[in-house]
């Protein structure tokens, strides 16, 4: 028997959540529950950008520092920064890695006007945009290469494919059956239950599923106490 051949599936916002309210038993959704059941897939991807770091959203980029500047204001949608490194030379040469600073460290160092090539970042995650401070300052220009781990982007309209892989759709549409059984009245309890329980089924399977395919090592510390982990 012959196969399609494509792999090019998915779902728009619409279907999603016609999906999720006919496993409800709600064929015929009026206006108001598009869009509540809208508003509720917005508050399930925020959840689901709780749950783990994503690698689909992970990004390298590239800052630029400023003489004698110490903090720099990152994008709105930036969640977390990691393996930062800042060229040896200025814009060329090797790639060195910066350390991360805790908020005790970096409010611990005495003189943080001092002017050198980073050796420490610390990030201060704001609310409306994050601040990475280097540390020592940086006394020229400096190219930092880091990755970021940014939001998931926002439904929008009905028209539009969620921010997030094929694979993640089974954990989005149960998560969102689950939200919409918690808004009908004559839904069973039992049913609710049965939606959540599936949804962090589902959820956990995709995030195993979205995990880098690397050897976790670990090795005793002979020098001091615990362990030290090796990826490879």
């Amino acid at each position: 028997m012959a196969v399609s051949g494509t792999t090019a599936f998915n779902m728009t916002v619409d279907e999603i959540i016609i999906e999720a309210y006919e496993r409800c038993e709600v064929n015929s959704p009026t206006g108001h529950q598009l869009r509540s059941a809208r508003r509720s897939l917005n508050l399930l991807l925020q959840d689901l950008g709780n749950r783990d770091v994503h690698l689909f959203k992970q990004a390298q980029q590239t800052l630029s520092t400023v003489a004698s500047q110490t903090s720099y204001t990152l994008d709105s949608d930036v969640l977390d920064v990691y393996d930062v490194y800042v060229l040896s030379s200025g814009t060329t040469g090797s790639e060195i890695s910066v350390a991360r600073y805790t908020q005790s460290e970096y409010a611990a160092m005495p003189n943080k006007s001092n002017e050198a090539r980073p050796s420490h970042f610390y990030l201060d995650r704001e609310r409306d945009a994050p601040k990475l401070f280097l540390f020592p300052t940086p006394e020229q220009v400096y190219t930092i290469n880091y990755f970021e781990y940014t939001r998931i982007q926002d439904v929008g309209d009905y028209t539009n494919t969620l921010d997030v892989p094929v694979k993640f759709l089974p954990a989005v549409i149960t998560g969102l059956s689950f939200l919409l059984s918690e808004k009908l009245p004559k839904m069973d309890p039992a049913r609710t239950t049965l939606f959540k329980r599936r949804y962090d089924e589902d959820v956990l399977r995709a995030i195993q599923e979205d995990e880098e395919r690397t050897s976790l090592f670990l090795t005793p510390n002979i020098a001091g106490t615990g362990f030290a982990a090796r990826i490879g």
